[in-house]
């Protein structure tokens, strides 16, 4: 089970590592995709929601690199915590020990997928109202997948 339990943090490091590098490598779809949102272009448009739409380019450019910078931190962290689990795999307190950074690096993610995505993305922002740019599924897989694992390598091991 301990192996079993490296291989989904390493999963966790792989996809957020490949999230990080299609947003470096393709910036103009990710910075794209993220203004259009945030400018709430393909919403309802209702007035009573507009002026929360952001089309300052500072502050799209910031948002844009908060996002890498939490996926390469969750990605990072994940990295770390399954090396070093991966290491104290056949002693199972220090297994233990060793899990706290995967378990940080998959909180991480789970909180930012679920607060940057769910609540502001799909809320504030209206992205819900989007038929062209609705990621907010794709963003709930990502969260309840950091979460489950995350319980998972949490659980104690004997």
């Amino acid at each position: 089970m301990r192996i079993i339990k490296v291989i989904m943090v390493v999963g966790m490091a792989l996809f957020l590592t490949f999230a990080v590098l299609g947003n470096v490598t393709m910036s103009d779809i990710g910075f794209g995709a993220m203004k259009t949102a945030v400018g709430m272009e393909t919403t309802f448009k209702h007035p009573g929601a507009m002026w929360r739409a952001i089309t300052t380019p500072a502050l799209l450019w910031t948002i844009f690199a908060g996002i890498v910078l939490f996926e390469a931190l969750g990605a990072v962290l994940c990295w770390i915590g399954a090396a070093r689990m991966w290491t104290a795999r056949r002693d199972a307190n220090g297994f233990e020990g060793a899990k706290s950074l995967a378990i940080m690096g998959l909180g991480i993610t789970a909180a930012f997928y679920f607060v940057g995505w769910l609540v502001f993305a799909g809320e504030w922002f209206c992205m819900w109202q989007s038929q062209q740019l609705n990621v907010l599924p794709d963003a709930f897989r990502t969260f309840a997948a950091a979460m489950l694992i995350m319980i998972w390598v949490a659980g104690r091991d004997e």
